[in-house]
């Protein structure tokens, strides 16, 4: 039997669940808007004001029991402390709601808190963590029902796997990832997937077979999803790869098509490098008019967009292709634009390039000087492989010049640094040049021992060359094996079902002859009928517009006119005013005495209460704040003026208002805040008002609800007064929406919705 005192506490508790949602407007929405607004701020980087809206998410689902939404909004509150770095809240976020997901059976979020504290482990470095949480995920994954969880996965493993170097263990997990993510409706894991399988065989000795095949499948994959500023990067790879193979004009084709796709998304500084790109391989393929072609369109680019140095590169590689055709005097002048160009950027390395170019002695002494300050640069920037290419540059102009020591002093440091950097090609360069100094010393004993060393590193270079011919050969053929195989299948696929179509095509041309016949009869007759429809519908658009743009001007004309009013308030009485109230302190200096006159007091206390007023009724009527500082402000403005009163205490809550609103839409939401708390103040008895806005999904929502007596919400908008009439009026110009709940004695809620699309 029920206790006399939870007979009472028990309508209390009730009423208070009842209350509560109305007291914030936060707390009035249900729990998937609260979640769809905590994923807003997050995508809109405000991870603070996100979590708050994930915790009340989270508290209203554990309250209804809404254990899905609970799971929901307990994986968005670990994605915010992920976004901002707090892994450890993660962590212990995840593992919640991973043990709420157990207990409920709960696969799908259980997966994903797995996967979510996976990404974790692997950020915080700890490799094998994260690899026991995806072997349990992959063991509970269903991959009919959970592909896209599963493919997150498995491409999460492959990068545990690269980072510890094991390509070939990542490739084996990006690969499952593939043929799941495949099967998804959105392409962007898959493309992920694509560009680090490439990526990978890409680096591996002996794989650019594989590469180029990736390459393909992505780029086709792109093509279909109309990505096109990607897609020219993608044909720029696989151009690279494809002259890395020998096979140039299939990569030239690759640079033309994204040359294209440049020239259709009108970015001139792709186009620019491709031009320039096309130009260099033309030349390596001795098509100098070709090369000229399109190192000429690069250089235009260049100069429009004023890239100095990109100019002066192309010009070099102009006077380039005239040395190479045997024309010296042409070379020469694109030559000296190209030194201007450097010079003029202050480029040492560039410009001692370029004057080693003119083969002549003075040239090369002057270039020595241009290096010797570029070598310190690299040095003080600490640029390895630049000093040592900056160092090979001065020895092979000091050989020339036949001052052996100093390419041995330029060559000396070298050895070394090409050592620590790792780089083959530069140790064989450097042996090189160390062998033609040493013998133009006369010292050929170590000029035999360098000259050696060259010759054993280039035969090691050369048979690691041929071995990854050799394997890419290998590669190709089987490949093209495989795909002859897979065109004769599906070639006598494609004949077995062209027969069936053409049975089911004759059997099918009758049929939709005496259909077309039918359908033609039915048209007719259909066709006036929407017609009149149509010209119906058009009269009734017209109307619309006509009454809108009524309102629109009636609405301009009462702004106009606030304006006006309240331009000659405080021009006109306001300047008055102040003149009299100048004068009665004039009157106070000249009678300090007058202070004890019980009328001077009187008229001096009037006068200035008629000064408030008048500024009052001015800014009421147009407040200057909201042209100078905007909507938030203004509103803050009025809200803190009604707190300052004593009347009633007010809670102004914004979220996202640092939208730009134009002029009209600005007042005319100033209006509706104003007028809805007018009311209250007037009609509603309240001791609390709380006024929200917030920018979400391209739409302004304005909640302002109070705790007054309230009123029948039918009655009021069937019978509304001159405020309500004149917020209708507005929300039809700004094509808005207002739902208002309310009932006696348990206050009101008007809800605004307000799209911001241009026309607003």
């Amino acid at each position: 039997m029920m206790r006399p005192e939870a007979r009472i506490k028990m309508p209390l508790f009730a009423l208070l669940l009842a209350v509560l949602p109305n007291l914030c407007p936060a707390l009035a929405l249900s729990t998937p808007e609260l979640i769809k607004k905590a994923q807003a701020h997050l995508d809109q980087d405000q991870p603070d004001s996100a979590q708050w809206f994930f915790n009340k998410a989270i508290q209203q689902a554990k309250l209804k029991r809404q254990h899905q939404l609970q799971l929901d909004a307990g994986l968005g509150l670990a994605e915010s402390c992920f976004y901002i770095g707090d892994y450890a809240r993660t962590k212990d976020q995840l593992e919640i709601c991973a043990n709420l997901a157990q207990s409920r059976a709960d696969r799908p979020h259980l997966l994903l808190a797995w996967l979510k504290h996976a990404e974790v482990h692997f950020i915080e470095g700890s490799w094998p963590e994260a690899e026991a949480l995806l072997a349990k995920l992959e063991k509970k994954a269903n991959p009919a029902q959970d592909q896209a969880v599963l493919a997150r996965a498995y491409n999460l493993w492959a990068k545990v796997y690269s980072q510890q170097g094991q390509l070939n263990q990542a490739n084996f997990y990006l690969k499952k990832g593939k043929n799941l993510a495949q099967q998804l409706p959105d392409k962007t894991l898959v493309i992920e997937l694509l560009t680090q399988l490439a990526t990978n065989y890409k680096n591996q000795d002996g794989a650019l077979v594989q590469a180029q095949l990736y390459l393909e499948e992505l780029i086709a994959l792109r093509a279909k999803t109309q990505d096109q500023r990607n897609l020219i990067g993608d044909h720029q790879e696989l151009a690279e790869l494809l002259q890395q193979t020998g096979d140039y004009p299939t990569a030239q084709a690759h640079r033309l098509k994204a040359l294209k796709l440049a020239e259709s998304i009108q970015d001139s500084l792709q186009q620019m490098e491709l031009l320039y790109s096309l130009g260099l391989a033309y030349r390596q393929q001795n098509q100098i008019q070709s090369s000229n072609a399109y190192l000429n369109r690069s250089l235009k680019l260049a100069l429009m967009k004023n890239n100095t140095f990109k100019a002066a590169e192309i010009q070099r590689s102009l006077g380039d292709n005239q040395a190479q055709v045997g024309n010296p005097a042409q070379a020469q002048k694109w030559y000296q634009k190209a030194r201007h160009g450097f010079s003029s950027i202050g480029n040492d390395l560039e410009i001692g390039r370029t004057l080693v170019l003119f083969q002549q002695v003075d040239s090369s002494r002057k270039a020595l000087s241009y290096f010797g300050k570029a070598l310190q640069s690299k040095i003080s920037n600490g640029e390895i492989l630049g000093e040592v290419e900056t160092r090979l540059d001065m020895a092979r102009i000091q050989i020339d010049l036949k001052d052996a020591a100093g390419a041995l002093r330029s060559l000396q440091p070298s050895v070394t640094l090409a050592q620590t950097a790792g780089s083959r090609e530069h140790l064989l360069a450097i042996w090189d040049n160390l062998a033609r100094a040493h013998a133009l010393q006369g010292n050929f004993n170590a000029a035999y021992s360098f000259a050696e060393r060259h010759q054993h590193l280039k035969d090691s270079i050369f048979n690691l060359e041929q071995s990854r011919i050799i394997s890419e050969m290998n590669a190709r053929f089987d490949n093209v094996a495989l795909r002859d195989s897979l065109q004769q299948t599906e070639i006598a696929r494609n004949r077995a079902e062209l027969r069936q179509k053409n049975l089911l095509n004759y059997l099918l041309g009758g049929a939709l002859l005496a259909g077309a016949f039918i359908a033609f009869l039915l048209f007719r007759n259909y066709r006036s009928g929407v017609e009149q429809r149509v010209q119906a519908e058009r009269m009734a658009a017209l109307e619309k517009q006509r009454e809108a743009e009524q309102l629109r001007s009636m609405i301009n004309g009462e702004e106009q006119e606030r304006k006006r009013i309240a331009q000659e308030l405080h021009d006109g009485l306001g300047t008055l005013l102040a003149t009299v109230k100048l004068q009665f302190n004039a009157v106070q200096n000249e009678r300090p005495d007058i202070d004890t006159v019980k009328s001077y007091q009187k008229a001096d206390s009037l006068l200035d209460e008629a000064c408030t007023e008048v500024r009052k009724i001015s800014y009421n009527l147009m407040p200057a704040i909201l042209q100078q500082y905007g909507l938030e402000y203004a509103l803050q403005d009025l809200c803190e003026g009604i707190n300052r009163s004593g009347r009633l205490e007010v809670s102004f809550i914004p979220f996202g208002l640092d939208y730009t609103f134009d002029d009209q839409t600005a007042i005319s939401v100033y209006r509706i805040v104003q007028e809805l708390v007018k009311n209250t103040l007037r009609h509603a008895e309240a001791s609390e008002l709380i006024v929200q806005l917030s920018v979400e999904d391209d739409a302004l929502n304005i909640v302002v609800e109070d705790n007054g007596q309230g009123f029948d919400p039918a009655e009021k908008l069937q019978n509304p007064g001159i405020g309500l009439q004149s917020i209708q009026s507005r929300l039809a110009l700004l094509d808005g929406k207002m739902e208002v709940e309310s009932s006696a004695q348990a206050g009101a809620t008007f809800t605004i919705d307000i799209p911001l699309t241009p026309k607003n």
